[in-house]
């Protein structure tokens, strides 16, 4: 196999746990974690206790990249295995090696019966969170040895889609809504306390954010509850935007001014809801157009955001619109737990 890239022909190929050349590998990426964290103290080093596959690329005789499967069945369900150690050298990075394996890796663990894939990375590593998510793969609960780590994000995936039963014949769009024939969307650009705005946050608040995050409702209710923190939240609001459907307000977005320690340029995309019977009218998608549009008018050159793992539909929203993973932009003390953070470059 060739890549793009690369001098020689690639392989792949199984290996023992100790293999020389993979303990090598796996010792870098060890070293490499803990100069990016900061720390030594690495939640996941491993033994090869439970591992199934231990695979090494090869660049002619070079080894340039890694992965590993352990059976976890007995905590995380029967027929789960967890992706472990991938790593690529630094200088092969950019030629799909990471594809590669873990394209070599799922059809291990298929030919071994396994039907679900999960695995665990770090906030602090944008690009393997955009990798993971760019080959479907969806948050999930922080699980065994990571629940204590605010900075762990975990990914799953089924290696054979369930289909539940449900609508097979029905066109969807890259989020994954389906698309219907959709009545048409008309913008409203209003005040940030404009009543049908603050009725859409007041759901997002009610219906999302505190139902699928109990410790937000409790920052908020030490704030001073509900409208003390959506008037703090709207402190900077360049542009506010209402959704209607036939007259009706069903959606609302913001573009905020960027907090200090934002990157130059930058513009915070803020409350984005849409009611839910309005999704897949392509509510959404046309806000997003509507705010990226300001953004340019105000001369900003990216949007950024924040949004929690606990929102799949919205994560495949933003990543299908050509929004990326980022470093968080508050103090590592102050990681969200929950937050997954995006960026948008504007052309």
């Amino acid at each position: 196999m060739t890549l793009a890239g690369t001098r020689t022909e690639l392989t792949t190929s199984l290996v023992d746990w100790d293999d020389a050349d993979a303990t090598r590998l796996r010792a870098a990426q060890v070293s490499e974690l803990a100069e990016r964290y900061g720390s030594e103290d690495d939640p996941s080093v491993m033994t090869a206790e439970g591992v199934v596959a231990m695979l090494l690329v090869r660049d002619g005789d070079e080894p340039v990249a890694c992965g590993a499967l352990r059976d976890v069945s007995a905590t995380q369900g029967s027929g789960t295995v967890e992706i472990k150690r991938l790593y690529v050298v630094p200088a092969r990075r950019g030629r799909g090696l990471s594809r590669l394996a873990m394209a070599e890796l799922e059809a291990r663990a298929r030919t071994l019966g396994y039907g679900r894939l999960i695995l665990e990375t770090g906030v602090m590593q944008p690009e393997a969170i955009g990798l993971y998510l760019a080959l479907g793969y969806d948050p999930i609960e922080a699980y065994g040895e990571y629940k204590d780590h605010p900075g762990s994000r975990c990914f799953g995936k089924a290696l054979v889609p369930d289909d539940g039963g449900g609508e097979t014949d029905v066109p969807r769009d890259e989020a994954g809504t389906s698309r219907r024939a959709r009545p048409e969307v008309t913008l409203r650009f209003v005040d940030w306390d404009d009543a049908d705005a603050v009725a859409l946050r007041l759901a997002m608040y009610e219906r999302t954010n505190a139902r699928l995050y109990p410790s937000l409702r409790e920052h908020v209710e030490q704030r001073g509850g509900f409208a003390v923190d959506d008037a703090a939240q709207g402190v900077g609001a360049l542009t506010t935007v209402l959704a209607e459907l036939d007259g009706v307000p069903v959606g609302c977005a913001t573009l905020r001014a960027a907090r200090p320690g934002y990157p130059a340029g930058s513009g915070e995309l803020k409350k984005v809801f849409v009611d839910e019977r309005a999704r897949g009218a392509g509510v959404a998608r046309t806000m997003l157009q509507a705010i990226e549009d300001s953004a340019r008018d105000h001369r900003l050159t990216q949007v950024v955001l924040m949004t929690g793992y606990r929102q799949p539909e919205a994560i495949r929203l933003y990543v299908s619109s050509g929004y990326r993973p980022i470093l968080p932009l508050t103090p590592r003390d102050r990681v969200n737990p929950h937050g997954l953070w995006f960026a948008k470059h504007l052309g």
